[in-house]
C-alpha cells in the first residue's frame, strides 16, 4: 500500500520537476509559507526519491527546500505583522478559531511553528498567525529556522536514506515498529519541551 502511494506521488510530482527542476520546489514551498495552498511538501519528497535514484541532486534538493521554506515563512510572518487591519477587513482572520490559535502561539511560542509544520493546512497559515500575533521577531526567527530544518530534515534527507535502504529499514521496521515510534516521540517530546523551557526562562526574567 505505501509503495503504491509512493508511486502514484511520484507520478503526480515528476512532470513538474522534469520540466521546472528545483524551481518547482522553490515556488511551491515558499508559496506555502504566505499561505497559498501548493504541492511543496509531495514535490520535495518525490525530488529526494528521485535523488535517492541519482536522478536529482539531494544537496540541491535540501538547499533550495530550506531557504524557500524559511523566506516563504518569513514573508507569510511579515505580511501578517504589518499588514493585520487589512487583513482583518477581508475577513481572512476572524472567528473563534483564529482567536484560539493566537492565544496559542503567544502562549507556546515557536513550538507551535515546529508542530504545525507537519500539519497540513496548519503550516501554510502558522508564519501569517505568528505575525498577527506579534511574536517577537527574534523568537519567530529562531522557531522558523528549527522548524524548516527538522521538516527538511524529516521529509528530505530521512526520505532520501530510507528509498536508498528501503530493504533494509522495511526490515527494521517490522521488526521494531513500537520502539521506532518510543524513539519519535521521546526525540519530538524533547525539542517542544526544550523550547517551552527557554520561553518560560525567558519570560521569568526580569526586564
Amino acid at each position: 500500500m505505501l509503495l503504491e502511494h509512493i508511486n502514484q506521488l511520484l507520478e503526480a510530482m515528476s512532470p513538474l520537476l522534469d520540466q521546472y527542476g528545483y524551481l518547482a520546489l522553490i515556488v511551491s514551498i515558499f508559496l506555502e509559507g504566505i499561505g497559498v495552498p501548493m504541492p511543496g511538501q509531495s514535490l520535495m519528497i518525490a525530488a529526494s526519491i528521485l535523488a535517492s535514484r541519482g536522478v536529482m541532486n539531494l544537496s540541491m534538493v535540501m538547499g533550495v527546500s530550506w531557504l524557500a521554506c524559511f523566506f516563504g515563512n518569513t514573508c507569510g510572518y511579515l505580511l501578517g505583522y504589518h499588514f493585520e487591519t487589512w487583513l482583518d477587513k477581508k475577513g481572512y482572520i476572524s472567528g473563534d478559531k483564529f482567536l484560539k490559535l493566537q492565544s496559542a502561539i503567544q502562549k507556546y511560542g515557536p513550538a507551535c511553528l515546529i508542530i504545525s509544520r507537519f500539519i497540513e493546512g496548519m503550516k501554510q497559515f502558522m508564519p501569517l498567525a505568528c505575525g498577527i500575533a506579534k511574536m517577537p521577531k527574534r523568537e519567530f526567527l529562531i522557531g522558523n529556522a528549527v522548524a524548516s530544518t527538522i521538516w527538511v530534515a524529516v521529509f528530505s534527507l530521512l526520505t532520501n536514506f530510507a528509498f536508498a535502504h528501503l530493504h533494509q529499514l522495511a526490515t527494521f521496521y517490522t521488526n521494531n515498529q513500537i520502539l521506532v515510534w518510543m524513539i519519535v516521540a521521546v526525540l519530538l517530546t524533547l525539542l517542544i519541551g526544550i523550547l517551552l523551557h527557554r520561553r518560560k526562562r525567558k519570560a521569568s526574567t526580569p526586564k
